[in-house]
């Protein structure tokens, strides 16, 4: 069976799901055993860098460690470390191949990878995300807006016939936003998305 995964790369945690021998969409924990991982970069040398819990320990001490960057997705801004510039695409990209990694080490070989992005980012922003992805050595089949993730998955997860329109709202760590969806049963329609950030 092909190892597909969705990606919910966030501006202060992320985390990966896939679906399981079952058919139901489960988190893959990470080597520290959590089903979440700080999306947090910090640089030990100009060619030594730490991402996820380790680094989170020293953000805000160290000047080397970058965090909420995904805010910073498809714009001009940069990061300075060991006197290096990373972009960005850059650090996003290290949470990536982190995640990966880690992933693959659990579930085996990624045939695929679907990645969720604020309603708000612009098309330079989703550009940068699926840059960032392919550094990352991931093959992304599609970029979905976070709301209308969670209403695919709440549609998929419950028991109920479900019908009507529904205001879906993600409160996230750098943005928030909604989705407007018309549902019926397991199919989602979506009428409109935004989103601003905080």
């Amino acid at each position: 069976m092909a190892n597909f995964i969705g990606i919910d790369l966030g501006t202060t945690f992320s985390a990966v799901g896939h679906i399981d021998e079952t058919g139901r969409p489960v988190i893959v924990r990470n080597k520290h055993g959590e089903n979440i991982t700080p999306s947090v970069v910090s640089f030990t040398s100009d060619n030594s860098v730490h991402v996820g819990e380790p680094a989170r320990k020293t953000l805000g001490i160290d000047s080397n460690t970058f965090g909420r960057f995904k805010r910073d997705m498809g714009s001009s801004v940069s990061y300075t470390a060991f006197d290096k510039q990373y972009t960005p695409t850059v650090l996003s990209s290290l949470v990536l191949k982190k995640l990966k990694d880690e992933t693959e080490a659990a579930i085996g070989p990624i045939d695929g990878a679907i990645v969720t992005i604020p309603a708000n980012f612009a098309n330079e922003a989703r550009e940068a995300t699926m840059e960032a992805a392919k550094l990352a050595g991931l093959d992304v089949k599609f970029i979905i807006n976070e709301p209308t993730a969670a209403a695919l998955s709440y549609a998929y997860e419950s028991e109920e016939e479900l019908g009507g329109v529904y205001a879906v709202y993600d409160l996230g760590g750098g943005t928030f936003d909604v989705s407007i969806i018309n549902l019926s049963g397991q199919d989602v329609e979506l009428l409109a998305t935004d989103g601003v950030s905080r």
